[in-house]
């Protein structure tokens, strides 16, 4: 799975640790670099997501999370995770002011990202209008969703996605597998059809 789809990866090793300290000490073009590469999938998130105003909610993530890097602790993979959590946590707060369910927007690309490791279950939801999954996405749980749309719009792993919503990588691995299953059941069988295949271990 893709770890960046913004136009700029976010670089590995100790090639993070230097772009993270440079970021740390203030260094405009290293903030950009960050900023580059999950703005776009955390602008999608929150879209997705339900966000009120998806311009202002991202520039709060980022906002956040460059105020609190003194704090962060860990590699490129556990950033990803870290700023998404922020995202996570930033509409908690709001649905919590909106009190009400937050509704799935239809501005998804199935094909953006690879869920399923690369079978003919992401074949098949290529054929999908975002409309169209959407919709299969709104007929989901609410954990099973959140799952499903930080997976397919955010492209973070299992694992990321574990992280983020402070659940076993077991129990993400099994909402997976009962959404995609949920959603096969109100796929149209004979237009589009899945087989059974194994749920991607990443």
């Amino acid at each position: 799975m893709s770890t960046a789809t913004s136009g700029t990866a976010v670089p590995a090793g100790n090639d993070f640790e230097a772009l993270l300290d440079r970021a740390r000490a203030g260094s405009g073009q290293a903030l950009r670099r960050l900023h580059d590469t999950l703005n776009g999938e955390v602008s999608g998130y929150l879209r997705v997501r339900g966000a009120t105003d998806v311009g202002a909610a991202t520039n709060e993530v980022f906002h956040r999370a460059f105020s609190r890097l003194d704090r962060f602790k860990g590699n490129e993979s556990g950033f990803r995770s870290w700023v998404f959590k922020i995202a996570h946590n930033l509409l908690i707060d709001e649905h919590r002011k909106r009190i009400r369910r937050p509704n799935v927007v239809s501005d998804i690309d199935p094909t953006r990202h690879d869920v399923t490791g690369g079978n003919v279950e992401t074949e098949a939801m290529a054929r999908l209008n975002s409309a169209d999954v959407a919709a299969l996405l709104d007929r989901l749980t609410d954990s099973q969703r959140e799952v499903m749309v930080l997976r397919i719009v955010a492209g973070l792993t299992l694992a990321e996605v574990a992280e983020v919503l402070n659940r076993p990588v077991g129990a993400v691995k099994s909402l997976q597998h009962r959404a995609v299953e949920s959603m096969r059941k109100n796929f149209d069988h004979s237009a589009y059809p899945i087989a059974p295949s194994a749920r991607s271990q990443r």
